[in-house]
């Protein structure tokens, strides 16, 4: 692939919901610091639940919504005597969603920073 070429990919990720289950840390043991939880969108009565990692500490808690932007992060990992893949949301910005207006700011905030890359 040609460099120019790599520089039309985009890898983006939006999803608002709600947070299926209290957020979970974990520690790396190399400094970092990951938080995980699911995310639930309902679009025409399907249910998806997105899993979501933030590099950080943070509390989201079941129940709430929230908006969460990023990209698609697919690792593979032993599990046992066979390898093993998770796909998730790598979550760059996340918002708890209390009032309607904060959606739209969210989504604009996102779109500005698709042209700052």
């Amino acid at each position: 692939m040609k460099a120019a070429e790599a520089d039309n990919h985009v890898n983006v990720a939006i999803v608002i919901g709600e947070v299926a289950r209290d957020a979970t840390r974990t520690d790396r043991g190399d400094g970092r610091v990951f938080t995980n939880f699911d995310v639930v969108s309902r679009i025409d009565g399907a249910r998806t639940v997105v899993p979501v990692t933030f590099e950080g500490d943070m509390d989201v808690t079941a129940g709430e919504l929230v908006a969460v932007s990023g990209h698609i992060h697919k690792r593979f990992f032993a599990s046992g005597s066979s390898m093993a893949s998770r796909t998730d949301l790598r979550a760059d910005k996340v918002t708890v969603i209390r009032r309607r207006d904060q959606v739209s700011r969210f989504l604009a905030g996102v779109v500005k920073g698709l042209g700052e890359g």
